[in-house]
């Protein structure tokens, strides 16, 4: 399979893992699920940036590895949302750039975007769907949000949502995102000039994405982190808690059903 052939998306079982969709040995892209998404009340839908590919999906163990995250959304959703299905899908569904050279192009967000819009076609319609971007991840979202089925998209330490202005994202969607003080991202140059350049960040004029709070992590890969702010309004917005999402610059709040302690869930899918 190339990576320009179609993702073809189904729940089957492969060991431990429950997968959606997999290239052949050799190829790049991945998509895999936590929780039930047969049966999820709430899906999160994470896009990961540049250097992931299947040939370092499973192996990186590391804690901003795409998995890692997976499991510390799902455990956030859980949290915010007790008594209520939740599910993660990780979804390595396009070819990464390799680094930073190459994610001036939008090409690879292209290419993927409409496989990406295809998945949300296919997860249960019932489910409340939400796009998570971080970093070039965040292009890919924003290019697929025109024909994708999507309640909510969150941008993370985004350099460019693909688009100049808001009505080219498509107008049915909630848009949020989170940028640092200290990420680097701020200094990548916006703007997008035919396959250069990933057209204007979330948190630009003409975008319009509501700024969230990240409490106080730093740099460009801390979004996820276990226990942040960042990552309770990461959960709290995949769940529908939009009054409980802290805008930046608020103090966190922390409400009892959202302790880590409590934050417990099966990792196994019903096909």
């Amino acid at each position: 399979m190339t990576t320009s052939q179609t993702l073809h998306y189904r729940l089957h079982h492969v060991d431990e893992h429950t997968l959606l969709a997999c290239d052949p040995p050799g190829g790049r892209r991945v998509v895999e699920a936590f929780g039930d998404v047969a049966l999820a009340d709430h899906i999160a839908v994470i896009v990961p940036g540049n250097g992931h590919h299947l040939g370092n999906y499973f192996t990186d163990r590391g804690p901003v590895s795409p998995r890692a995250r997976g499991v510390q959304v799902l455990r956030a959703m859980s949290a915010a949302a007790p008594g209520e299905r939740v599910a993660v899908v990780v979804w390595v569904g396009y070819r990464t750039p390799a680094g930073m050279a190459s994610a001036f192009s939008n090409s690879y967000a292209r290419e993927g975007a409409d496989d990406l819009a295809r998945l949300t076609h296919y997860l249960p319609r019932s489910a409340h769907l939400t796009l998570i971007g971080h970093s070039y991840g965040s292009a890919v979202c924003g290019l697929a949000l025109p024909t994708a089925r999507v309640d909510d998209c969150v941008a993370l330490g985004s350099a460019g949502m693909g688009a100049r202005r808001r009505d080219e994202l498509g107008g049915s969607a909630r848009l949020w995102a989170a940028q640092t003080e200290s990420d680097w991202i701020r200094f990548f140059p916006h703007g997008r000039i035919g396959r250069l350049g990933l057209g204007r960040p979330p948190l630009h004029p003409a975008i319009r994405a509501t700024r969230f709070g990240t409490g106080d992590i730093t740099g460009h890969c801390g979004y996820y982190t276990e226990g942040s702010e960042s990552l309770r309004n990461i959960a709290r917005i995949a769940t529908g808690r939009y009054d409980d999402v802290t805008p930046a610059g608020a103090a966190p709040v922390q409400r009892s059903c959202e302790t880590d302690s409590t934050a417990t869930t099966s990792m196994g899918v019903a096909a």
